[in-house]
């Protein structure tokens, strides 16, 4: 038989052989990529929103996510509610003419009693969602990598980039714009109303003249 006839066959019959495994494997893999995402979250002025606070020409406002409807607007994720914890989005208006700075390290929730509660650091709610742990409170960042554990989902990047984004962490804003973003709070027993709480934020920064605004105090009606 001619040499480069049977060498083609050869190549055709691992071509058919190979095809259905590929065609599996891509079928397999492909709502692992393809498994979560990102939503866009728009940001009004702040004084639209119903929990507010001006300070001259700047305005605060809190926008908590406490129901699994309203979370699924902004992340493609069930497993906040179920976790017990809640996104609350921080809208910043600067109306002045200075740059200010803003930091979502410092932003605290105070409930009834004026007992605080810091945020989620963003690692540990990836935490949370991707592997299962249980969300701490500490300010500490976890050690990355992250650890595979049982809970492990092949969109980890996707959540882990989304969330970061999302996230309020040392925010400028610009005169006469505005910005914000998100933190993150677990309450005891898993508790997601936010009613009677506040919205601490003990510092904004004028960039320019390095000068500290007075303390805003949110109040969750």
């Amino acid at each position: 038989m001619n040499p480069s006839l049977l060498e083609s066959n050869k190549t055709a019959s691992a071509i058919r052989l190979f095809s259905p495994v590929f065609f599996f494997v891509v079928c397999c893999c492909a709502p692992v990529v393809a498994g979560y995402k990102s939503l866009k979250v728009k940001t009004e002025p702040a004084k639209t929103y119903p929990f507010h606070q001006q300070q001259g020409p700047i305005t605060i406002a809190a926008d908590p996510y406490e129901t699994k409807e309203k979370i699924k607007t902004a992340f493609d994720l069930k497993e906040l509610e179920q976790m017990g914890i809640v996104p609350v989005h921080i809208i910043i208006s600067n109306d002045g003419e200075d740059p200010i700075a803003i930091s979502g390290q410092a932003i605290n929730l105070l409930d009834s009693n004026n007992r605080s509660f810091e945020a989620l650091p963003v690692d540990e709610v990836v935490r949370a969602i991707v592997y299962k742990e249980g969300p701490r409170t500490s300010r500490n960042p976890s050690p990355l990598p992250f650890p595979r554990g049982s809970g492990r989902r092949g969109d980890a990047f996707e959540i882990e980039t989304d969330l970061t984004n999302k996230s309020l962490r040392d925010l400028r804003v610009a005169p006469k714009s505005n910005s914000g973003g998100f933190v993150f709070f677990r309450l005891p027993n898993n508790q997601m109303k936010l009613e009677g709480h506040k919205i601490y934020i003990p510092e904004i920064r004028n960039v320019k003249t390095r000068q500290s605004l007075l303390f805003f105090e949110i109040d969750l009606k």
